[in-house]
């Protein structure tokens, strides 16, 4: 009966694919645990051409010993030993009455595969986003065909019920390969309106010589004033962009800490800078006057800078509206737009996760900066992050947070201070940033009734609990301390 209803599968699958014809063909049925070593092998196998349609390829580019990490590592070693591999993902948008469908799991599901395949210079692509391809098929050597419902995702692979078989024949095989002809491809991603929001290429974080190295060589200005260049540039083909020396100086914060002359003399030093060191940009500068500023390519810096169109982040309006660009350290930073690169292409989005030491050897940085600038924008309340249990061996997760007007933070603790007095606000201040809370005001608060409710002593006793833990502890959380004093009071 198995086989019998597998080949029913087969045939079924193999007429759609060939406009309800059914060929004679070897069936080998491939659910369970069957799956993957069988594709395994037929990539490994491939001689001379390997074609793959999926809907969804869910790598994680940090989990090395994972099944999809090692299928797309298979793919790229058969392209580098003359296969010819070709790849078509889909590029999935919702649409209102879209079902079962979650916003974050819609876009860029399959980001990671398609970076990691890109870079290693196989043939890879997205399909036009007004459609779903929800294909999952490959084809290696106008021959082997293995099709069915499984993904290429750790569940699917692991521990889904999924139904696949593997089929040889030439002749589904060559209808198959027909069909993925008429594919539409959209690697562009249909255009998008940047809608007050600066995209950044993730080569600006990834490549060595760039912003890692600022990091390390704390250029800060030349850091913030690339920035402030990608922000004004307007899309045009020469990559230009017009340099307001005063308008720049203003919004880096130069002007409060020196006169024109000195501001305008760092300014033209940052981009000196830009241009000699990094290869960012070049710039024609005029007497008394501003600059013309000439974007790069990151790759060939012959040609002028374009806006990235297939690997990007966001980096909104409000980091530089509420002089978050001027409040941050120069790591706390790099850091925030390290959050924004991996909450865009998070498959858990809005949380993602990775280690320091992935991090750090991505980006071309110390674990100490990444941990310090991690620290701070939790400070902050500009990310949230959530540590794995102790001793489980997994990476914490991070999330980004909206970016508030830190006027507004002011005002409530001036507030505060009104209702409570300065001395009690401080302590409370102090209690909340054992557990990084000290910039969020609901918490600061709350910490101040507790200590009018319990007395000071047992609150500090509750927070000096946590205290003694690691930051790296689960546990050196508020919600942690508050069930400390909850079990003070005897509340269960």
């Amino acid at each position: 009966m198995k086989k019998r209803i597998v080949f029913f599968i087969a045939c079924a699958l193999a007429a759609m694919a060939a406009g309800a014809f059914c060929y004679g063909a070897q069936v080998e049925e491939l659910c369970g645990e069957k799956y993957f070593p069988a594709v395994m092998k037929a990539i490994s196998e491939a001689k001379e051409s390997i074609t793959m349609v999926m809907f969804k390829a869910g790598l994680r580019p940090y989990d090395k010993e994972s099944k999809v990490y090692r299928l797309v590592e298979a793919l790229i070693d058969s392209h580098k030993r003359g296969v010819k591999v070709r790849v078509i993902l889909d590029r999935n948008i919702p649409f209102a009455g879209n079902e079962g469908i979650e916003e974050w799991e819609a876009d860029d599901k399959n980001a990671w595969c398609y970076k990691m395949l890109k870079d290693a210079g196989v043939e890879v692509h997205y399909d036009e986003e007004a459609r779903d391809l929800h294909a999952k098929a490959l084809v290696t050597d106008e021959e082997i065909v293995i099709l069915g419902s499984a993904n290429w995702t750790e569940s699917a692979l692991t521990k889904n019920a999924e139904v696949n078989v593997l089929v040889r024949s030439k002749e589904l095989a060559r209808e198959i390969l027909q069909g993925f002809e008429e594919i539409e491809i959209d690697d562009a991603g249909g255009g998008r309106e940047l809608m007050g929001l600066t995209p950044v290429a993730w080569k600006f974080l990834e490549r060595p010589g760039l912003a890692g190295r600022m990091m390390s060589l704390h250029d800060e200005r030349a850091f913030d004033l690339y920035l402030l260049l990608l922000r004004e540039f307007d899309g045009n083909k020469a990559g230009e962009v017009a340099l307001d020396l005063d308008k720049a100086a203003k919004q880096m914060g130069l002007d409060a800490a020196m006169d024109r002359t000195g501001y305008r003399r760092q300014i033209i030093r940052s981009a000196r800078m830009l241009e000699g060191k990094y290869g960012l940009a070049r710039f024609e500068f005029e007497y008394a006057a501003g600059a013309r500023a000439f974007l790069l390519d990151y790759e060939e810096p012959s040609k002028a800078y374009g806006y990235p169109r297939t690997w990007y982040f966001e980096v909104p309006e409000e980091y530089w509206a509420l002089g978050w660009d001027k409040r941050l350290s120069m790591r706390a930073k790099f850091c925030y737009l390290i959050n924004l690169a991996y909450a865009g292409i998070s498959d858990a989005r809005p949380w993602w996760f990775a280690s320091r030491e992935v991090l750090a050897e991505r980006f071309h940085t110390s674990r100490g900066l990444i941990s310090a600038g991690m620290q701070e924008l939790r400070r902050w309340n500009l990310i949230d992050v959530e540590y794995p249990a102790l001793g489980a061996g997994m990476a914490k997760s991070y999330k980004v947070l909206g970016l508030y007007d830190p006027a507004r933070l002011e005002q409530e603790w001036q507030r505060m201070e009104e209702r409570w007095g300065a001395k009690r606000l401080k302590q409370a201040r102090k209690f909340a940033a054992v557990v990084f809370e000290e910039n969020d005001a609901a918490v600061v608060e709350e910490v101040i009734q507790a200590m009018d409710r319990m007395g000071e002593k047992k609150v500090a006793g509750a927070f000096g609990v946590v205290a003694k833990k690691s930051v790296d502890n689960p546990k050196r959380n508020y919600r942690y301390v508050r069930g400390v004093m909850e079990r003070m009071q005897g509340v269960k």
